[in-house]
């Protein structure tokens, strides 16, 4: 069975180890030698998902994160320690009760952040989120089947024990939009049903990080209209027999170094396909089953989430405010008021998504017992993150000028003829030919380059796309009280029925 396979292997790993609970970046990669199927993008069986050319970097990468819970400069930070037990586990599943939980998360979130310059969007510490989503709403999983929530508490506490890592699963694959849910062939459903658990059947997509890591917890949150076999929670081991990963084509290369490429050359979060052919999922791993009562809590189940993605953008915006001004340097324009309103334009679109989170933190609710930031003021700045990203990413590129274009590898500097020509043509200012040039690569890599566009991409639609934001920020946002006291105070007619239609979530 898969699941005695994966706690097994895990419990094998960990035994290894000088930790109980925490892995090193060697025991993650181990870990992950599980006998999971994986098919690359060449439609090849991989062996071994840490050596392969694809994934090799991205997995050594995440691994690095890993090793930072030993480090004794970081080991604060990425681990904390339970004061049940007094040992430590990782601070990725640390779940949140108080102000300070969601502070040393976020501390988590930025070194994880810095480290992969935000371009795994499902860094280590982002696979809890759903979990602990699960765990916010469990009163309506209680009221379901109090074996469920029993079974959510039992997978959070594994998944700490045992330093897991986790994707998540949420929308339904691409199809045509005019075929009823009953009709789409590719839906995740349930087409079996056992005493000691359930046997499913379809796909999921866009499994970001679904390769790198242990789990996958599912939801049909977004889809509520599907039909009661196909609305399904629940957590699935990578390794399941019957369930094929299949990986799309790389954006980075195998073969690229650090001057070239100083964030490519660490490889990428390579997205894959989950295919189910007959998957079981053992009964302890099932979350809701057959519950079309909660389809369409995706705001609810998924709003750790949401902060968590904001968060990291956030922190991604302050590396992008950094890359301005270092361009700004570089080049010496900081004389041009063009210039410097550019650079103004990228620290406010930082500053602003930095209020939005601080915000939500301050005014964030216990639900369940789980700390959980303000959801208006989540999804306010997740619309901000959305909307002005494609500016942002323009005015670096338009900020570099020729800097982008004028680039050339690390073999042409080598040259005997051409490198010294370039390194008396080409200086920065305070800084040489050659670093300048590396510093454009790295603006390549972080604005333009084939992994920067799939980024690009991956942050406009990641948890729904601008539109759909719009919307929810429109249906959610509070405003009745001052709706109130403006109709109060110019003596108009109450519109209380309308309001309640609009804010039925702040009247309940």
């Amino acid at each position: 069975m898969a699941v005695i396979a994966t706690t097994n292997k895990l419990k094998e790993v960990l035994s290894k180890g000088q930790e109980p609970h925490l892995m090193t970046g060697e025991q993650y990669k181990e870990s992950l030698r599980d006998g999971r199927r994986v098919i690359d993008a060449e439609g090849n069986l991989i062996s071994d998902v840490t050596t392969h050319p694809a994934l090799k970097r991205g997995i050594d990468n995440l691994a690095k994160v890993y090793d930072s819970q030993f480090d004794p400069e970081t080991r604060d930070i990425t681990t904390f320690i339970n004061p049940e037990d007094g040992k430590r586990y990782s601070t990725g599943w640390l779940v949140p009760t108080t102000k300070e939980d969601l502070k040393h998360r976020r501390e988590m979130l930025r070194l994880s952040t810095y480290h992969t310059f935000g371009v795994f969007g499902r860094p280590n510490d982002y696979g809890s989120m759903m979990a602990m989503g699960f765990l916010s709403i469990i009163d309506k999983i209680e009221k379901e089947n109090p074996d469920y929530a029993e079974n959510v508490r039992k997978f959070v506490e594994f998944s700490q024990k045992h330093n897991v890592m986790s994707a998540d699963l949420i929308p339904d694959v691409q199809t045509d939009k005019n075929l009823p849910p009953s009709e789409k062939k590719g839906t995740l459903r349930v087409v079996e049903e056992l005493p000691d658990g359930v046997i499913l059947c379809g796909a999921k997509p866009c499994g970001s990080v679904g390769v790198q890591g242990h789990f996958a917890t599912v939801s049909t949150a977004t889809s509520p209209n599907l039909d009661p076999d196909a609305a399904l929670w629940c957590a699935v081991p990578i390794n399941s027999p019957g369930l094929t990963l299949v990986l799309r084509e790389p954006t980075t290369s195998p073969d690229s170094n650090f001057e070239d490429h100083p964030i490519d050359s660490f490889g990428e979060e390579l997205d894959n396909m989950m295919i189910f052919d007959h998957v079981f999922i053992p009964r302890e791993y099932i979350f809701s089953l057959r519950n079309t009562k909660l389809l369409g809590l995706y705001r609810e189940s998924c709003a750790l989430c949401h902060w968590h993605i904001l968060a990291r953008l956030m922190y991604r915006s302050e590396i992008f405010v950094g890359a301005a001004q270092t361009i700004v340097d570089i080049l010496g324009t900081d004389s041009f008021q063009g210039v410097r309103d550019l650079v103004s334009e990228v620290i406010s679109y930082s500053a602003s998504l930095k209020a939005h989170i601080l915000a939500a933190e301050e005014e964030a609710e216990l639900w369940n017992g789980v700390l959980v930031p303000s959801t208006e003021f989540i999804t306010a700045g997740r619309l901000q993150s959305i909307i002005h990203y494609p500016r942002v990413m323009h005015i670096l590129r338009d900020l570099s000028g020729q800097g982008l274009i004028s680039r050339f590898t690390s073999k042409v500097w080598e040259n005997p003829e051409i490198g010294p020509i370039l390194e008396d043509y080409l200086p920065g200012a305070g800084v040489s030919a050659r670093e300048k040039n590396k510093f454009f690569n790295f603006l390549w890599d972080l604005s333009c380059g084939s992994h920067a566009t799939r980024v690009a991409l991956f942050e406009n639609t990641n948890s729904t796309n601008a539109p759909v934001v719009q919307s929810e920020l429109y249906r959610s946002y509070s405003r009745s009280e001052a709706v109130d006291y403006i109709r109060q105070y110019l003596n108009l007619p109450d519109s209380r029925q309308k309001i309640k239609r609009l804010y039925a979530h702040d009247l309940k």
